[in-house]
């Protein structure tokens, strides 16, 4: 946790960090007999140590002389601003230097604030003590703003995603199915649909009991979304045992080999299931459909033929894949 979340849930304030950056020793020393007491003080004797000072420590705030040897103080400034790692930290120079060129110089390279020498005391520590509270006040909110953002990206996470399984939910898989059939329309590229249920489900609940029966849709979600990891591709817990994928550009016989893959992944698991009566293992049926989306193919259709050739999957013996037939009348009629 860093320093602005321990100050928004403790209400601490820990000591700021000041770093001093100046050539000449008796001003370093003047400038930490005034601000020693209130924050953390650390300098440097040229510009080039300052800013390995300002890697390393971080300081809330530097008090940069100008004319020093080999880097002066500009130059400096400059560097800090040109990193994003040191970009919005404060710099007040404190310098001989008093005509409103050196001031104005000084605040275009990005400084806060500009100080003449002789030091006044009141001054630098008045000074000090407002752009702190100026640069606390705006991490406070920036962290604020983060924790806000992390907050809201959880909670639309939540709005989307099955609790249980990690997959989208029902109310997010109908709105991708209804945004995915309108880009079908428009691409006129194939779309396919799978419905699959969970065999025996009812019975595997009541021998193993509920705990297991979570673990066991959860494995099932797991293995989702291992098939399925294409862009575009939307698996969701459709309700109670029964999941759905959303498989746009993909037409039938893609659908149908990627459902008979799944299904054989879930035989895979080895998950008992000592109260099936198709086979001792869980497993799972699946209703494909796939087809042109035009005229009145609207999600309620895929829908339904997805549901329909579910059923026949479980007439049929379950634990096996069913790709539903469009009819010639059915094709005629859109």
């Amino acid at each position: 946790m860093n320093q602005q979340n321990r100050e928004l849930q403790d209400g601490s304030r820990q000591r700021q960090r000041v770093l001093i950056v100046d050539d000449t020793l008796a001003n370093i020393e003047i400038l930490y007999k005034i601000l020693q007491s209130d924050y953390d003080v650390f300098f440097a004797k040229n510009g080039r140590d300052g800013l390995k000072v300002v890697q390393r420590e971080l300081p809330d705030l530097v008090l940069l002389d100008i004319m020093m040897p080999e880097m002066d103080g500009y130059q400096v400034c400059q560097a800090l601003k040109a990193d994003p790692a040191t970009a919005a930290i404060p710099v007040i120079f404190i310098t001989a230097m008093g005509g409103e060129e050196d001031e104005a110089r000084g605040l275009e390279c990005g400084a806060i604030d500009y100080l003449t020498k002789p030091i006044s005391p009141p001054i630098v520590k008045a000074r000090v003590r407002n752009h702190l509270e100026l640069k606390r006040s705006r991490d406070l909110l920036e962290a604020l703003g983060k924790e806000l953002t992390e907050k809201n990206e959880a909670l639309k996470r939540l709005a989307r995603e099955d609790g249980l399984t990690g997959l989208a939910n029902r109310r997010h898989f109908d709105e991708m199915l209804e945004l995915e059939l309108k880009r079908a329309f428009r691409s006129r590229q194939p779309f396919s649909l799978l419905l699959l249920d969970v065999d025996f489900f009812k019975r595997y609940n009541d021998h193993y009991g509920h705990v297991a029966g979570d673990g066991c849709l959860r494995r099932i979600g797991a293995t989702l979304r291992s098939t399925f990891m294409r862009a575009g591709d939307v698996a969701a817990r459709y309700g109670g045992e029964e999941f759905a994928v959303i498989l746009p550009e993909t037409p039938p016989d893609r659908a149908h080999f990627l459902a008979e893959k799944l299904r054989q992944k879930v035989l895979d698991q080895g998950m008992s299931h000592a109260a099936s009566e198709v086979v001792p293992l869980v497993s799972v049926s699946i209703g494909v459909v796939g087809a042109q989306v035009e005229g009145e193919r609207t999600p309620q259709w895929f829908l339904a033929q997805a549901d329909r050739a579910l059923y026949l999957a479980k007439e049929q013996g379950r634990n096996r894949v069913t790709l539903a037939e469009i009819t010639i009348d059915e094709t005629n009629d859109n």
